[in-house]
């Protein structure tokens, strides 16, 4: 039976289950309810605490080793003290007849498994009101069987005077006793105030002839007692007072009036309505909480037990009954259902409806009540779980739970239909990071669910468009034809996304990189085919976004060996496998050097010298380029130092910055550091940045591009030319220098269109009051054709391959106004 509690004393929930990890997650949902809770990890452990814990409730697995969760529960209740506490049995069985077992030995409610620990704790606090209010009537009725027992009576014969002519007492009546020739009167030996009442009463019986009634309180052996004293006339001028000790039926009514108040609280305060049902007359009375329930007054609900059933959803009617029946029937101990109910205003309500029958010694039933409780808000709440675990919730797409389940579904049908082919795409959407960081994470939201509706519409009915998460999407389409078949839906899709995306205004422009795996049944599971086509979107990514692939072996390979180049990258820098190569940059009217790019390479200990190409893109998307990029600009800037400490003159050193470095909220800071320590001036500093940087233009990236032109820094705009950036952008960034990319240098000598853009970004420089560069200069020829256009400076093979320290020392000797030896080894 549960105990009462105070804010102090929590309930105690047990805990049985021979699987830990099931008692720990149990365990761990309760108390993040505010439960106490103790664990037992079988049967016997369990009854062993049983008396020692006195839990309040019991949540008892059925299927233990030894002793199983049945015969627990029979021993529980067998067990003093515990026929009525909460038993709430854990099963994976959902035949009936376990459900069944489980009631008839005694279990209160059964939860199958696997548990939503989310609505577990609604269901133990539901449990634990219910016994409160079952043990709150068992106790008023316990109370109200006290009043049956009779109570011996006391009796005065009184005459109109007061005199006490006989007195007969009675065990616990502090009644005088008359001997024989004394009659006393009755102030002599009742309390005055008593006295006079009484003496009214015997007059107005003598005047009347009605019996008179009186209750009152008198003092016997320093307690109070209640009496009531009836007084009848009993002959012309005398009357009979019996007098009858009512303190303990006080006591009762009082108790009872309490007991009820109780009830009725305890009720309300679960929320349900009762329904009491007797099966001799078929009546049924329903509880003024029941009809609001359904959104009835008292007086439009009668007592015919078709009120209820006539309500009853018609797809539920039937098992209701049915479960009815079973109860009454002996075969199970309890009923409970849930149920639809039609509500007043046309909708329908969920309902649990519990109950429980009485019967006579025969064992056939005679009466049958129960309670009804609202549980509308938790099957929408479960309803909402179940679409939450299955959908996504920003775009209304299906989620990766529910595409692996069609995946795996799609696989198992290649295993009966050998003829049978499908294709899984994945997709990501071209800089997407891009739109999240110069827009907002709404503006990005809006293009995650406008592309899910596009994508939608390049399926057909019957395959299945997912989100995975951020800005990666999977497609299932069933029952392709042939791999043609699958490219032309590529082609479909990426047409699809010709149309820019328009978000506040602004016109934005995305595409989505498509990795392509078919299915086979040579797959053993839907996450490697799904791990196949994510391989190859990133095969796409990397050869030029805005395409597909389709995937063929050796990219998985390639992709195990980027997962081996990404660990070695972690620990690259600590074993100090980076190095600087410098290349000049020249003034192409005498080929003089005028400055220097500080170019990062990888001395890898088994693959030899890694190109950037291969390793930089890795350390951007893994946050390394934050450390690398550090590393780079301080040993660079202390070689600087070096060089114009031993008499160099001076020059201007470029110094590569990842978009990810300037994305970095510490990276001016660690900027002005290096300088600080280093002694380099900021003049002689370059920091070149990317073109994709313009097309960010976040407010953020420009204050960080200001401060530092602030401090002297020069910035340079590298690869110029190659990127969707509008030129507008150059007004409003603090660009120093363009580079012409090398892609436009190298077609320079046989192509007259690269010529006019070369000339337009030379005239754009000039007009800006901006230096340019060329880049990738090889050929005496491309040299030439670059003096004719005017462009005063490059770099390239034709000047100097890029040279380790050691070797760009010694052409560094040989500048014109050198003063001293520059000493070797002087970069870290």
């Amino acid at each position: 039976m549960m105990r009462e509690h105070n804010g102090e004393n929590t309930p105690l929930i047990l805990v049985v289950d021979d699987d830990t990890v099931m008692r720990m997650l149990a365990h761990t949902s309760l108390a993040r309810e505010g439960y106490r809770v103790k664990e037992a990890e079988n049967g016997a452990e369990a009854l062993s605490l049983l008396n020692a814990l006195k839990p309040d409730l019991i949540l008892l697995d059925v299927m233990m080793p030894e002793l199983d969760g049945f015969s627990t529960c029979e021993q529980v209740r067998r067990s003093p003290g515990h026929e009525r506490t909460p038993i709430c049995m854990m099963t994976g069985l959902e035949d009936t007849g376990s459900i069944h077992r489980a009631y008839q030995a005694g279990a209160t409610d059964f939860i199958t498994k696997p548990i939503n620990w989310l609505l577990l704790g609604y269901r133990v606090r539901y449990l634990l009101r219910t016994s409160k209010a079952f043990d709150d009537v068992y106790r008023a009725e316990s109370k109200s069987r006290a009043l049956l027992g009779a109570i011996p009576d006391g009796m005065l014969r009184i005459s109109h005077d007061g005199t006490l002519l006989e007195s007969r007492n009675s065990s616990d009546r502090d009644l005088p006793s008359v001997a024989e020739g004394d009659n006393p009167n009755i102030f002599e030996f009742l309390p005055s105030l008593l006295a006079h009442q009484l003496m009214g009463q015997v007059h107005k019986t003598l005047e009347t002839g009605i019996v008179q009634l009186l209750e009152c309180r008198v003092a016997i052996g320093g307690a109070l007692h209640d009496w009531e004293i009836r007084t009848i006339r009993s002959g012309e001028n005398e009357a009979l007072n019996i007098v009858r000790d009512i303190t303990e039926r006080k006591r009762t009514e009082k108790a009872l009036r309490e007991s009820e108040e109780r009830y009725a609280l305890a009720s309300l305060a679960a929320n349900d309505g009762l329904w009491d049902w007797n099966l001799l007359t078929n009546e049924v009375h329903f509880s003024s909480r029941w009809k609001g329930l359904l959104g009835y007054s008292e007086e439009e609900i009668g007592t015919d037990i078709e009120e209820w059933f006539n309500r009853i959803h018609p797809d539920d009617s039937q098992q209701v009954k049915i479960e009815i029946n079973s109860h009454l029937e002996g075969l199970n101990t309890h009923f409970i259902h849930e149920h639809r109910m039609l509500h007043k205003d046309g909708s329908y309500r969920w309902i649990l409806s519990r109950g429980i029958a009485i019967r006579h010694e025969t064992g056939s039933p005679y009466r049958m009540a129960g309670s009804h409780t609202d549980i509308s808000a938790r099957k929408h709440a479960e309803e909402q779980l179940q679409h939450d675990a299955f959908y996504d919730g920003l775009t209304g797409l299906p989620n990766r739970a529910l595409f692996m389940d069609r995946l795996n579904n799609a696989l198992r049908r290649t295993r009966r239909l050998p003829d049978y082919l499908f294709a899984v795409f994945f997709l990501d959407l071209d800089r997407f990071k891009m739109i999240n960081d110069s827009l907002g994470h709404s503006a990005g939201d809006a293009v995650l669910i406008e592309t899910a509706r596009r994508l939608e519409q390049c399926a057909r009915p019957g395959d299945t468009t997912a989100r995975l998460g951020g800005d990666e999407f999977v497609m299932l389409f069933e029952d392709v034809k042939n791999l043609e078949n699958a490219k032309r839906i590529a082609e479909r899709i990426q047409r699809s996304f010709i149309e820019p995306f328009y978000v506040n205004e602004a016109e934005i422009v995305s595409t989505p990189s498509i990795g392509i795996a078919l299915g086979s049944s040579e797959y053993p599971c839907g996450e490697d085919l799904l791990r196949d086509a994510d391989i190859t979107m990133y095969q796409a990514k990397a050869l030029g976004r805005g395409r597909y692939e389709v995937f063929s072996p050796d990219m998985r390979s390639q992709a195990v060996a980027l997962i081996r180049l990404e660990s070695d990258l972690r620990t690259a820098l600590e074993r100090n496998e980076f190095k600087i190569f410098y290349q000049p940059i020249v003034a192409l009217k005498d080929s003089s050097i005028v400055g220097m790019e500080a170019l990062m390479r990888w001395q890898h200990p088994h693959q030899g010298l890694v190109a950037p190409s291969d390793f930089i893109p890795l350390a951007e998307e893994t946050g390394l380029i934050v450390p690398l990029g550090e590393w780079l600009l301080r040993t660079a800037c202390r070689q600087l130092k070096t060089w114009f400490d031993g008499g160099v003159p001076p020059l201007r050193l470029a110094v590569n910055i990842s978009p990810v470095q300037l994305r970095d909220p510490g990276f001016p800071d660690m900027v002005i550091n290096v300088i600080r320590e280093s002694g380099v001036n900021p003049e002689n500093l370059e920091l070149e940045i990317t073109e994709t940087i313009l097309m960010e233009q976040s407010s953020s990236i420009v204050n960080v591009l200001l401060k530092l032109k602030a401090l002297g820094i020069h910035i340079s705009l590298d690869d110029f030319g190659t990127g969707y950036s509008s030129l507008s952008y150059l007004q409003n960034l603090p660009i120093d220098t363009l580079k012409i990319d090398r892609s436009f240098i190298n077609k320079l000598a046989f192509n007259g269109e690269q010529t006019n853009i070369i000339e337009t970004i030379l005239m754009l420089g000039s007009n800006l009051g901006m230096d340019v560069v060329a880049e990738g200069i090889e050929t005496v020829e491309q040299r030439e054709k670059l003096q004719k256009m005017k462009c005063s400076r490059g770099q390239g093979f034709l000047f100097s391959r890029p040279l380790e320290e050691s070797a760009i020392t010694s052409l560094l000797l040989s500048l014109p106004g050198k003063t001293e030896t520059v000493a070797p080894g002087g970069a870290s």
